[in-house]
């Protein structure tokens, strides 16, 4: 990716790994427009994604992320933050790839089990678990999950990214990543 390049940029990660804040932070930095693909079902759908599972199952959910995925990726000069399992149905990985810049947060399990504990109210998959169930969890899903989130342009590593200023440095950190031409 070169500053002039209009393509979106799509950070993915496991949920909760920080891909909303980051992005936040890149679009400031950029001037490019932020898009959180939850916030953007939540509102497109008229519900909640806790709501959404509840009622249409996460099958249903998913395919509503595609249909998003599909529709923002023909824009230009957005920091796209999905939803932590949107790289890894259908073939969503390969259409991130194709029309922008793929960004994969990585965080170690201790990371990760730290800050879903923190917000685990906003996560379905882990509002009713407890710190050890969230460890299951992660431990669970994640090694599956890798095998599409590997195949992202950049890796950045955000384990223990806990304040505004470690997401500030990560944001420049991952604008120097993008604007450093591969050999």
């Amino acid at each position: 990716m070169t500053p002039e390049d209009p393509r979106p940029i799509f950070l993915i990660g496991f949920s909760g790994v920080g891909k909303t804040t980051i992005g936040r932070h890149l679009a400031e930095m950029t001037g490019r427009t932020f898009v959180d693909t939850d916030a953007y079902i939540e509102k497109k759908y008229h519900s909640s994604i806790t709501d959404m599972f509840a009622c249409c199952g996460i099958d249903k959910f998913r395919k509503r992320e595609t249909v998003i995925l599909i529709e923002l990726s023909q824009y230009k000069d957005l920091i796209i933050a999905t939803g932590g399992g949107m790289p890894c149905t259908d073939n969503n990985i390969d259409i991130m790839k194709s029309r922008g810049t793929v960004v994969y947060l990585y965080s170690n399990m201790d990371s990760l089990t730290d800050r879903l504990e923190i917000c685990k109210a906003d996560r379905p998959l882990v509002a009713h678990l407890d710190k050890e169930g969230i460890r299951r969890y992660v431990e669970e899903t994640l090694p599956k999950r890798e095998l599409y989130y590997t195949q992202a342009h950049h890796t950045v590593d955000v384990s223990g990214m806990m304040t505004v200023e470690d997401e500030k440095r990560m944001a420049e950190h991952i604008l120097s990543v993008l604007n450093t031409p591969k050999s």
